[in-house]
C-alpha cells in the first residue's frame, strides 16, 4: 500500500533524551494524531545528538513509557557506517561549526566531501526505513540546530526523495525549538553568525517550517535570504477539565497552610535552580520575622544525575543556608501521558499539589518555557526571570506575574525589591487566585492550538 494511503506518522527529534519538553510536545501532537486515526513512530535521536551520551544506547524502559503513544523505532545499523561514529560527528563540528579544530584546505575539502558522501548513505537508509513503515508525515524536531549536520543532509536529501516518489505535499513539520541566535550564545557552541556549514532550511514543497517565536520567525528567514517562510507555532497546553489528581503535599511533609514552589526543569546550570533556593530562604526569613507559622518549600523535579556536580553545588548551597527541610529534590517525575502505573506520581500532580510555579531561568539559554504554559494550564501562579524570549512568549500577550528583572549581563540572584514582592504577593490568596484565573482564561485562547493544521490530516 503506497505511503499516501496509510495514516502512519514518524517524529524525529535532534534532543537525544527519552523524556524532554521536545518529547513532551511530541506527544501531545501524536495524541491528536491517534485521534485521527495516526499511527506514530518516534526516533528518539540517540543515534543524532551525541552530547547526552546515549548514542548506541538500545531502547528498553523507553518502550514502556511511551507503549500507549509511540512505537519507538531507529534507523537500523546506521551506527555501522564507516565513520558514522561520536568522535567523527564531534569532530565535524568542531571544525566546520564551533571551528574549534583548523584543518588545512585539501583536508577540509576531503571533510566536507566526505560529510556529503556519508549523508547520502544514510538518506537512502531513512527513506527505506519510511517505506517500511508506510510512513505519510515526518514530524523533524530541532533539525536545524547544527548539533550533527551530517543527519540534517540526510534528511533533507530523504525528504526530496520520498516526496517525489510518492507524490507528497507538504509532508513535512520542521519545528525548530531552538536556533543558533539563542542556544548556548555564551559557549558559542555553534561558532558565530553567519553560520557558514549549518544546513540552511531550503524552500521546499514538502516541508512546513515552524518556530516557536517571531523573532527567531524573522532571523531564521532573514538567514535563509527570505527564500523561505516560517511559520510561528506555539507549543500548546491541555486545558480541559483536569482529571483527579494526587496531593503529594502529605508525601513531602507539607501542610495546607504552607506554600510549596515547583521547579520543573532539568537541573543544570543555565537553569539556576541557585535562584530558587536563595529565594526560599529569604522568604521562610520574611514569614518568621512576621511571627507567621507559614513556611515556604522548594520541590525540584529533574534527574540529578544529568549533571552531578551542579546537582552538588545547589546541595551544598541548601544546606549552608540550613534550608535543608524545606528544599525537597524530588528526581525526575513523568508526565501524565507516559505514566505507565497508576500510582505513580506524575508531574501534573506536582503541579496540582503546588502554589506556584517557579521558572527563574538564565537570560540566554530559554526560546520559550514551557512549565510557564504548564502553570498557566494547570491554574497555578508563576514567577519567572525576564528571560530574553518572556515577553514574546508570554508577556505580551498579558499574561501576568512576578517577574525577576534581568538582562544579558545583570544576571544574578533576586533583589531584596523581587523577594519583598513575592512576599506580598504570597499572603494576597485573593490576588493568587484571580492571577491563576486570568492568566488560565487567557491561556485558552493563546496556548491551546496545534500544528494539525498544517499537516494535511484528514
Amino acid at each position: 500500500m503506497k505511503a499516501a494511503q496509510q495514516k502512519n506518522a514518524i517524529f524525529i527529534s535532534f534532543d537525544a533524551l527519552a523524556v524532554s519538553g521536545i518529547t513532551v510536545e511530541a506527544v501531545k501532537i501524536a495524541r491528536l494524531l491517534q485521534s485521527h486515526g495516526y499511527r506514530c513512530y518516534m526516533d528518539l535521536g540517540y543515534d543524532i545528538k551525541i552530547d547526552k551520551g546515549n548514542f548506541g544506547k538500545p531502547y528498553n524502559d523507553e518502550f514502556l513509557m511511551y507503549q500507549d503513544v509511540f512505537t519507538l523505532t531507529r534507523i537500523d545499523d546506521i551506527i555501522s557506517l564507516p565513520d558514522y561514529n561520536p568522535e567523527y560527528i564531534d569532530h565535524v563540528h568542531n571544525v566546520l561549526i564551533s571551528q574549534k579544530t583548523q584543518l588545512d584546505e585539501e583536508q577540509h575539502n576531503h571533510l566536507v566531501a566526505n560529510v556529503e558522501s556519508l549523508a547520502e548513505h544514510i538518506s537512502d537508509c531513512i527513506v527505506a526505513q519510511w517505506e517500511r513503515l508506510c510512513i505519510r508525515n515526518v514530524i523533524i524536531e530541532n533539525g536545524t540546530l547544527p548539533e550533527n549536520i551530517i543527519y540534517t543532509k540526510a534528511l533533507y536529501l530523504s525528504i526530496e526523495k520520498y516526496g517525489q516518489r510518492h507524490d507528497l505535499k507538504k509532508f513535512v513539520v520542521w519545528r525548530d525549538h531552538d536556533l543558533m541566535w539563542n542556544s548556548e550564545k555564551t559557549i558559542k557552541k555553534y561558532g558565530s553568525p553567519p553560520y557558514h556549514f549549518a544546513v540552511k532550511p531550503k524552500k521546499s514543497p514538502y516541508i512546513n517550517y515552524v518556530t516557536l517565536n517571531s523573532h527567531l520567525k524573522k532571523m531564521l528567514e532573514e538567514w535563509c535570504d527570505n527564500n523561505i517562510e516560517v511559520l510561528v507555532k506555539k507549543n500548546t497546553y491541555d486545558f480541559s477539565e483536569p482529571r483527579p489528581r494526587y496531593n503529594i503535599r502529605n508525601l513531602l511533609g507539607i501542610s495546607d497552610e504552607d506554600i510549596l514552589f515547583a521547579r520543573t526543569t532539568r537541573i543544570i546550570p543555565q537553569k539556576r535552580i541557585d535562584r530558587d533556593i536563595n529565594i526560599i530562604y529569604h522568604l521562610n526569613n520574611l514569614f518568621k520575622e512576621n511571627n507567621s507559622n507559614r513556611r515556604v518549600y522548594l520541590a525540584i523535579a529533574g534527574s540529578p544525575d544529568e549533571c552531578p556536580d551542579y546537582t552538588s553545588e545547589l546541595e551544598k548551597l541548601t544546606q549552608s543556608l540550613g534550608s535543608e527541610s524545606y528544599v525537597k529534590f524530588i528526581g525526575i517525575l513523568p508526565h501524565e501521558f507516559f505514566e505507565s502505573d497508576i500510582n505513580k506520581i506524575s508531574i501534573d500532580d506536582l503541579y496540582y499539589s503546588c502554589d506556584v510555579v517557579s521558572f527563574l531561568t538564565s537570560y540566554d539559554y530559554d526560546s520559550y518555557g514551557n512549565p510557564i504554559g504548564e502553570a498557566i494550564s494547570h491554574k497555578r501562579c508563576y514567577i519567572t526571570t525576564s528571560y530574553e524570549y518572556y515577553q514574546e512568549v508570554y508577556g505580551k500577550h498579558g499574561f501576568e506575574a512576578p517577574v525577576l528583572m534581568i538582562s544579558e549581563f545583570n544576571d544574578g540572584l533576586a533583589t531584596s525589591e523581587f523577594i519583598n514582592e513575592l512576599f506580598e504577593f504570597l499572603n494576597d490568596g485573593d490576588r493568587m487566585k484571580l492571577n491563576a484565573n486570568n492568566n488560565f482564561e487567557k491561556g485558552k485562547q493563546i496556548l491551546s492550538h496545534s500544528i494539525l493544521e498544517i499537516m494535511n490530516i484528514d
